[in-house]
C-alpha cells in the first residue's frame, strides 16, 4: 500500500508485498492496476514522484521484471 497521507516513501519491496497480499486476498484476475487510493495532491512534488517510482519498481519486482 502506498500511503498518500504520509511523506515516508515506501520501498519497492513493500509495494511488491502489498500487491502480493492483494492478489492472494482478491485473486490475481481481480488485481489489474497498481495505483494509490487517491491523488498525491497533499504531498510535495518530490515525495509524490518518489512514491510513484516506488509503485512502478514494486510492480516490476512483483511481476519478476527487474
Amino acid at each position: 500500500m502506498v500511503d498518500i497521507k504520509d511523506n515516508e516513501v515506501e520501498s519497492a519491496a513493500e509495494v511488491a508485498r502489498s500487491i502480493e497480499r492483494a492478489t492472494k486476498a482478491l485473486g490475481a484476475d481481480r488485481v489489474r492496476w497498481v495505483h494509490p487510493d487517491c491523488g498525491f495532491w497533499m504531498l510535495s512534488r518530490s515525495v509524490a514522484d518518489r512514491k510513484m517510482r516506488a509503485m512502478v519498481e514494486g510492480r516490476n519486482l512483483f511481476a519478476g521484471r527487474r
